[in-house]
């Protein structure tokens, strides 16, 4: 049986079993002229006409390489040939960042593919990714650090928009579908920045899994197992973390404090670990929850926020905690006497905007100071609170100062002093009173770097 007609009777079966469309829906395809999501859309093009929807085919010009415009040509001049309705997008030169562009690059994309689906009613939306993307990012995400929870790599739908993303190659190798478009003898462009090896993907991608697929030619198809296997375990624990909720519960957005200490740690943290899940579409890193556990089990801390993200904190206010949304016009962080500070995030008070940050990369033009602080893993999460004037600031000799002298020193008024706030480690050492003040760090070789920027 030619390979062609093996690959497209599995991705019939496995249409048909899914459900996700007929023929009657209209279904937008992100197709960007690399093998992957050409085989997507050809294998979308040859469904058998009861399950096959009307095909809109979004392809985005990033202006990023010499090639993107004769890209945009071809994928235009196959849509035309074969009688499927296409859209451009294309992000202009003008409009790239001098930084994060890979960020910013997915944003316009996923911005477009939104509209596109918009515009033609659809609920749908899909794109290419396949075996060997789950298993990169599988790979990748055990060698960042991630909760077990995230080892299941690459959702198959989500949530978009008022519809669905569905990446319905998940289950194809990349070698299947390259074998499958060399059959059918279609075209397709190769991205040389996928060849470059500063990128951690990349690096994965070329090294890592050919030397799996040495050791075990299945070794792809096992790593795919062992994410659905971590999937079916997730699922089993939420719910009965689910029942959990309920037992603690107030409200539906604040819960009792003391039935939640009674649960051994390892439950709190999964606990809490559930909560923020069903908040927050693109999940936290481990630190976050080790943040928010860390302040419910702190006894000299009654109250607190750790933010989450750009609109939602979770807060402890002495006998219960809450998830609550932030508004939006209201100064971040300083409203409280004492918070958690979330890395590479910006916070704002008065005439000062600061942010600590543990990327050597980071700009620091128009910075009114910038500190480095050797910081062990240990001595996190960061807090900031309000400054006591027994606060001491480590000085270049070793000696110190106290922050009421530092104060009289550098004569700040006395409504001034009481809005100070410190930052500081978790086992209590001062290293800034912001805004006014930092401490000199110590060398230590098992320590790593981070930047206080302040404008």
């Amino acid at each position: 049986m030619p390979e062609q007609n093996m690959t497209q009777q599995k991705f019939n079966r496995l249409i048909e079993s899914k459900n996700w469309f007929n023929e009657s829906d209209s279904v937008v395809v992100a197709v960007s002229a690399g093998v992957d999501s050409m085989a997507l859309l050809n294998l979308m093009m040859n469904l058998p006409k009861k399950n096959r929807p009307e095909i809109i085919v979004a392809h985005v010009n990033h202006h990023l390489r010499v090639q993107s415009a004769e890209e945009e040509r071809y994928i235009r001049d196959f849509c035309q040939s074969h009688n499927v309705k296409i859209e451009v997008g294309n992000w202009e030169e003008q409009f790239h960042p001098s930084n994060g562009i890979e960020m910013a690059a997915r944003k316009y994309r996923y911005d477009f593919f939104s509209k596109v689906v918009k515009d033609n009613n659809s609920r749908i939306l899909l794109t290419a990714h396949h075996a060997n993307d789950q298993a990169e990012t599988v790979l990748m995400r055990l060698i960042r650090g991630s909760f077990v929870k995230d080892l299941v790599g690459i959702k198959e739908s989500r949530k978009f928009n008022d519809g669905c993303l569905i990446r319905p190659l998940l289950g194809f190798s990349k070698q299947e579908l390259t074998q499958y478009m060399q059959t059918l003898s279609i075209k397709w462009y190769e991205d040389d920045t996928n060849q470059k090896l500063d990128v951690t993907r990349n690096r994965i991608r070329h090294r890592l899994i050919p030397f799996i697929e040495s050791e075990n030619k299945r070794g792809i198809e096992h790593i795919n197992d062992f994410s659905h296997q971590l999937n079916s375990m997730k699922q089993q624990n939420d719910f009965f973390f689910e029942k959990l909720v309920k037992d603690i519960s107030i409200d539906t957005s604040s819960f009792e404090l003391g039935e939640f200490l009674k649960l051994p740690k390892y439950v709190q943290t999964g606990l809490i670990d559930y909560l923020i899940d069903q908040e927050v579409v693109d999940g936290l890193n481990v630190d976050i929850v080790k943040q928010v556990t860390s302040l419910l089990n702190n006894d000299e801390k009654p109250q607190g926020v750790v933010e989450l993200s750009n609109n939602l904190s979770i807060k402890k206010e002495y006998d219960k905690f809450l998830i609550e949304n932030i508004n939006q016009n209201q100064i971040t962080g300083f409203k409280n006497d004492y918070f958690v500070v979330t890395l590479n995030k910006w916070y704002f008070e008065d005439d000062i905007q600061w942010m600590i940050t543990d990327n050597s990369n980071v700009s620091d033009d128009e910075s009114k100071r910038v500190s480095r602080f050797n910081l062990l893993d240990s001595e996190f999460p960061l807090i900031v609170q309000k400054t006591q004037n027994r606060d001491r600031i480590t000085l270049k000799n070793g000696g110190h100062q106290t922050a009421k002298r530092l104060f009289i020193n550098k004569k700040i008024p006395v409504d001034k002093r009481q809005s100070a706030k410190s930052l500081m480690t978790d086992q209590g050492r001062l290293l800034a009173v912001l805004g006014y003040s930092e401490s000199v760090s110590i060398d230590n070789s098992n320590a790593r770097v981070y930047t206080l920027i302040i404008k």
